[in-house]
C-alpha cells in the first residue's frame, strides 16, 4: 500500500508518524511513533484509537489525548496530512507530544537523522513544507561551495538560488539566469523531479528532489561523471563504429539508435531507419525467420547464418548478424552488429559457377551437363528426353590459320546462336569445340531443333574483319533409343550419330534411333 521510498523518508522523519487508512486502522508507524507508544512490535492493522483516544479526531481542538501500550496518558498536537491512494483516503498524522516530557527524544531522533543524511556519500538537503533549508550535510556544502556561507535552517531554497546566481562562482551552467531560475523553481516543486547537469568543471550531477507527505521535501545531489563518462566512450564505440549497428526493441524490434555506418550501408537517413524494425530490411522469405529467431533469444548469439537483404535502392545485400542481448529493468534490447559478406557470397557463387560452367563461353561444362541429364531421366513424365551431340565442322583451320584468339571469338559467336535456336533448352559446351543440347519434347520438336541449329551456321563468322565459315555436324539420341534412362548410353548414342553424320558429308543431323543421315538443306 505504502512505497518503500515513502516508508523510508517517513522512517527517517524526527517525529512520530502514523498512517492510517480510510476505516481507522493504522497502516504504518515509524521508530519515534513506536517508540512513542512504547511497543517494539509491529501496530500495523491495530485500530488507531488504541493510541489516539480522541479518534476520530475533532476539528479546531489544540491537543489530544494520546495513550501508550502501558495505558498512559498524555496530551499532544496532531497534524493531519489527507492524500487519495487506489483504495481510498489515507491520513499521515504527525504527532508532537508536550515538549517537556519529549525533548530529549526528539533531540535524539533529530541527531539519528543528522548522522544518517551525514553518511550519505551523496550530497543530501532536507527543506520543509514552505520550501525552507532544514537539514544538508558536509557533501551538499561542500559541492556548493559558493553558497556554503549562507546555509542556515529555515533560509529559503530560491533565497539560496539567487545569492548563488549573483555571485561570480556559481557551478552550474545557465544561459538565462531568469529562465533558469523560474524553471529551476518549478522543477523543484513537482511531487517528483530527475534531470541531470552538467557543471562548469566538466562534471554531472544527477538532481532527485520528492516532495515528502508533510509538503516538505527532500533533494540528493549524486555525481555521475564516471557514468557519464562511460556512456560517451560506448556512444562513440557506437557512433564511431565502422560496423553497421543497430539498437532494437526486444519484442517489437523496433529500431531505437543506428550508427552512421548502419546508415551508410542500408542508404537511408537516420529518421528514416529509426522509423523501421530490424526485419524490414530482410528479403521477404527471411523476414519472419529473422524475427522469430531473435525474439526468442535467451542469450547472445553469434552470427551463423547469411541473411539476404536489401537496401533502400533495392540493391542486394548479404550479411552475418551478431546480436548482444542487454537488459534496461524489464525491458530486453538487442544490439546488432551487420557484418557485410556480400563479396564474399559473390565469390562463392562464382567460384561455384565456374566449376559448373564453361569459362569462355559461360555456358554449362560436361560435368553440369550430366547432372542436368540425369535429373531430367529421374524425373521424366513420359516425354521424352533427347540429347544433341555438335561438333564444329572446319573449325580447327580456324585455329591453325587466324590463331586462337579468333579461334575463342568463334566459340562464343557459337554458343551465342545456339542459346538463341534452342529457346530456354539446356546448351553446354563440353570441351573443345564439341557441344551438347538436353531437350525434353518429341521427336518433331528435336528434328526441327536439328535444322535450326544446322541453319544457324550458314551465315559466315565475323571476326577482325574477315567472314569465316564453318558448319556443324549434330548426332541426336532419344532415351527410348538408348537401351534405358541411362544417361552416359543417351550421350554414346548420341556421339555415334555425330560421327555417322560427319561420314555422310558433314553439316548435318542424325538421328541415333533411324540410324541413317538427315541432309540439311
Amino acid at each position: 500500500m505504502l512505497g518503500e521510498e515513502l516508508k523510508t523518508s517517513l522512517e527517517a522523519c524526527p517525529s512520530a508518524v502514523l498512517v492510517v487508512d480510510a476505516v481507522g486502522t493504522i497502516a504504518f508507524a515509524n521508530a519515534e511513533a513506536r517508540r512513542l507508544f512504547l511497543t517494539d512490535g509491529d501496530v500495523s492493522g491495530l485500530p488507531a484509537k488504541r493510541f489516539l483516544l480522541d479518534w476520530p479526531l475533532p476539528p479546531q481542538i489544540l491537543q489530544y489525548r494520546i495513550a501508550n501500550a502501558r495505558g498512559n496518558e498524555t496530551l499532544a498536537r496532531v497534524k493531519a496530512a489527507r492524500w487519495q491512494v487506489a483504495s481510498g483516503i489515507m491520513t499521515t498524522l504527525y504527532i508532537e507530544p508536550e515538549r517537556d516530557r519529549n525533548l530529549p527524544a526528539t533531540s535524539e531522533a533529530d541527531i539519528r537523522l543528522r548522522s544518517v543524511i551525514e553518511m550519505l556519500p551523496q550530497a543530501v538537503c532536507v527543506f520543509d513544507a514552505e520550501d525552507r533549508f532544514v537539514l544538508w550535510n558536509g557533501k551538499y556544502a561542500e559541492l556548493y561551495s559558493d553558497i556554503a556561507a549562507h546555509l542556515r535552517p529555515g533560509i529559503p531554497f530560491e533565497e539560496i538560488l539567487k545569492i548563488s546566481l549573483a555571485g561570480d562562482d556559481m557551478q552550474e551552467l545557465i544561459d538565462d539566469k531568469e529562465i533558469w531560475l523560474r524553471e529551476r523553481m518549478e522543477k523543484f516543486r513537482r511531487p517528483v523531479s530527475q534531470e541531470e547537469q552538467q557543471l562548469r568543471d566538466g562534471r554531472w550531477l544527477r538532481h532527485d528532489d520528492r516532495r515528502t507527505p508533510d509538503g516538505g521535501a527532500i533533494g540528493m545531489r549524486i555525481d555521475i561523471t564516471g557514468l557519464k563518462q562511460r556512456e560517451e566512450w560506448l556512444r562513440q564505440l557506437f557512433d564511431a563504429n565502422p560496423m553497421p549497428m543497430m539498437l532494437c526493441d526486444g519484442e517489437s524490434l523496433a529500431i531505437l539508435q543506428a550508427n552512421q555506418a548502419a546508415c551508410d550501408f542500408y542508404g537511408y537517413r537516420s529518421e528514416e531507419l529509426l522509423s523501421k524494425e530490424a526485419g524490414d530490411m530482410h528479403a521477404r522469405e527471411d523476414a519472419h525467420r529473422f524475427t522469430n529467431a531473435v525474439q526468442n533469444l535467451s542469450s547472445d548469439c553469434d552470427a551463423r547464418t547469411v541473411w539476404r537483404q536489401f537496401a533502400a535502392d533495392g540493391s542486394e545485400r548479404y550479411v552475418l548478424i551478431y546480436v548482444r542481448l542487454l537488459h534496461e529493468g524489464v525491458r530486453r534490447r538487442l544490439l546488432l552488429t551487420i557484418a557485410d559478406v556480400s563479396d564474399r557470397i559473390a565469390a562463392e557463387g562464382e567460384a561455384n559457377r565456374l566449376a559448373h560452367h564453361d569459362v569462355l563461353t559461360g555456358l554449362p561444362n560436361r560435368m553440369q551437363f550430366y547432372k542436368a541429364l540425369s535429373a531430367a531421366l529421374k524425373s521424366n513424365d513420359g516425354k521424352g528426353v533427347f540429347v544433341f551431340y555438335l561438333d564444329l565442322d572446319g573449325f580447327k583451320p580456324v585455329n591453325d590459320t587466324f590463331g586462337h584468339a579468333a579461334g575463342d571469338a568463334v566459340l562464343k559467336m557459337t554458343s551465342d546462336r545456339l542459346r538463341a535456336e534452342a529457346q530456354g533448352h539446356i546448351i553446354a559446351r563440353l570441351g573443345g569445340d564439341e557441344f551438347a543440347i538436353l531437350m525434353i519434347g518429341d521427336h518433331e520438336h528435336a528434328a526441327a531443333l536439328a535444322e535450326r541449329c544446322v541453319a544457324a551456321f550458314e551465315a559466315p563468322f565475323p571476326v577482325r574483319g574477315m567472314a569465316i565459315k564453318i558448319g556443324v555436324s549434330i548426332g541426336l539420341a532419344a532415351s527410348s533409343s538408348a537401351g534405358g534412362l541411362d544417361g552416359d548410353k543417351l550421350v554414346q548414342a548420341a556421339d555415334r550419330a555425330l560421327y555417322r553424320a560427319k561420314a555422310n558429308g558433314r553439316n548435318t543431323w542424325n538421328f541415333a534411333s533411324r540410324r541413317r543421315a538427315q541432309k540439311s538443306g
